[in-house]
C-alpha cells in the first residue's frame, strides 16, 4: 500500500525531538517495516539547526508556505506593533493562509499518482487532508492526539476559539474514519458529531527493539554524575501540564530518609528556569541532573537508570484526554512507575500490579507511593516485570501500524 502521511502542524518538527514528532516517525517505521511505501509530508523538519535530525527511513517532502503567506505574516505583525499590542492573530493567520498552499502543492505532486491511503495528524485549522482526499479520490484517516481547539483555548489563549472549534467540528466530520489515543478523546469526537463507529481508540506504544529491560549502563551512569544512591527519574517537556513543578518539594520530602537520592529529568521546556530556581532554593541543586532535549534513541538508556519514574500530571481544567507516551516507555523498560490516577493511566497502570497510582494533585500520596518503591526494591522489580509485559505485547507501533492498515482497507472499494 501507498501511503501518504500529512503533519502540516508548525509545532511539530518531524525530525526533532518533541513526543509529537516521534510518534509520526515510529508509525512511519512501522508501516514500513509491514512493507508498505510512505511518503511524509510535513511543514518543519527541525526545531533549530543544531539539532542534529532524526533518522527517517521514508521519503520526506518538505511544504514550506508560499509567497503569498510569508509577505503576509509580517504585515500583520507590524500592525500589532504598531498599535502596541501583542494577540495570536498572525499565528492563526498563517496556519489558514498555509492549508491552501499544503493543499495545492501535494495535489500538484500527487494527481497523477495518487496514494492508497491519505493518513494525517490532525493539527489546527488542518482542513487541506480532507479537501486534498476528496480531490484525489482517496480514504483518508485523520490522527487526532488531543482536542486541539480546547488545548489552544485552555493553554494559550488565543482568542480564535471558537473559529478553531468549527474548523475541528468539519474536519472530523468528513474525515473517513478517525483514530484517536484515549477513550476520552473518542467521546470528545463524538460529541462533535462524528458517529461512534467511525472513531478507533489507539494509544500511544513504543518500539520494543528499543525500549525493553535491561541492566542499567555504567559508563553512562558516571556520565550522568550518578554514583550508587537511588534514582527518582522523569521524562517530557518542562511545561505547567505535565506537573514538573512539583518535582524540587518530591525530591526534598523524599532525601531525609534517602540520602544518596537524585533526581534526573530529561527534557526542557519554558518551566527549566523555574525548576532550577526552585531546587536552588531548596539546596537540592547538587541533587538534580537537568540534561535536557535527548535523542529518542538514546532515552531508553537514560530511563533504565531509574530506581522509580514519575509522570506528576496535575489535575487539568478539562478530561485527562492524554496518552503519555512516557508512560509506555518507563514500563517497557521495566521500571517502576508513579502516576495520578487520571484518565487512560488508570487503563494502563493497575495499581499494586503494573504500577501505583495516587489521587492527582496530593503531593503527599505522590511521596509516600515514591517512598514505598525506594524502601522495597522486590516490589519494584515486581512492578517493572509486569509493565513491561503488558507494553511489549499489547502497546507497540507494529500493532498500532497493523490495525490503521486494516482500517485503511475496509475504507477502500
Amino acid at each position: 500500500m501507498n501511503v501518504l502521511y500529512l503533519c502540516p502542524d508548525l509545532g511539530i518538527p518531524v525530525l526533532g525531538r518533541k513526543g509529537g514528532a516521534v510518534h509520526v516517525r515510529e508509525m512511519v517505521a512501522a508501516l514500513g517495516r509491514g512493507g508498505h511505501n510512505v511518503v511524509l509530508a510535513a511543514q518543519i523538519l527541525n526545531k533549530s539547526p543544531w539539532e542534529t535530525p532524526a533518522e527517517m527511513k521514508a521519503q520526506v517532502l518538505q511544504i514550506e508556505p508560499g509567497p503569498g503567506v510569508t509577505a503576509a505574516i509580517p504585515t500583520l505583525k507590524e500592525f500589532n506593533r504598531r498599535l502596541g499590542i501583542e494577540n495570536s492573530f498572525p499565528g492563526e493567520t498563517r496556519r489558514i493562509l498555509y492549508n491552501k498552499d499544503f493543499e495545492t502543492e501535494l495535489k500538484r505532486r500527487f494527481e497523477n499518482d495518487p496514494p492508497d491511503l491519505i493518513y494525517e495528524r490532525a493539527s489546527l485549522y488542518g482542513t487541506a487532508g480532507v479537501s486534498l482526499a476528496r480531490e484525489l479520490r482517496r480514504p483518508i484517516v485523520l490522527e487526532l492526539n488531543a482536542p486541539l481547539a480546547l488545548e489552544q483555548k485552555a493553554y494559550r489563549a488565543t482568542g480564535f476559539g471558537e473559529l478553531a472549534v468549527q474548523a475541528e467540528r468539519w474536519v472530523l466530520n468528513h474525515a473517513d474514519s478517525i483514530v484517536v489515543v484515549s477513550t476520552e478523546l473518542k467521546e470528545h469526537v463524538a460529541s462533535l458529531g462524528v458517529g461512534s463507529a467511525r472513531i478507533h481508540v489507539l494509544p500511544n506504544a513504543v518500539n520494543p527493539a528499543v525500549f525493553y529491560p535491561g541492566p542499567p549502563d555504567d559508563s553512562g551512569r558516571a556520565g550522568l554524575g550518578l554514583d550508587s544512591g537511588p534514582v527518582i527519574g522523569f521524562v517530557g517537556g518542562l511545561r505547567p501540564w505535565h506537573g514538573v513543578e512539583v518535582l524540587p518539594e518530591l525530591l526534598e520530602r523524599l532525601a531525609p530518609r534517602h540520602p544518596g537520592i537524585r533526581l534526573v529529568v530529561a527534557g526542557d521546556g519554558p518551566l527549566r528556569g523555574k525548576l532550577e530556581e526552585a531546587l536552588d532554593q531548596r539546596g537540592l541543586r547538587s541533587r538534580a541532573r537537568i540534561i535536557g532535549p535527548l535523542p529518542h534513541e538514546e532515552i531508553a538508556s537514560v530511563i533504565r537508570h531509574f530506581d522509580v519514574a514519575v509522570a506528576p500530571y496535575p489535575t487539568p481544567d478539562h478530561r485527562f484526554y492524554f496518552s503519555p507516551l512516557k508512560l509506555f516507555e518507563y514500563m517497557a523498560c521495566g521500571i517502576a512507575v508513579v502516576a495520578p490516577a487520571l484518565g487512560q493511566i488508570t487503563e494502563l497502570i493497575q495499581d499494586g500490579q503494573t504500577g501505583l497510582l495516587y489521587p492527582a494533585g496530593n503531593l503527599e500520596l505522590l511521596a509516600k507511593q515514591c517512598e514505598r518503591l525506594l524502601s522495597d526494591v522486590a516490589l519494584r522489580r515486581a512492578l517493572g516485570q509486569s509493565a513491561a509485559k503488558l507494553v511489549q505485547t499489547q502497546y507497540t507501533w507494529d500493532h498500532n501500524a497493523t490495525r490503521v492498515v486494516a482500517l485503511a482497507r475496509s475504507l477502500m472499494p
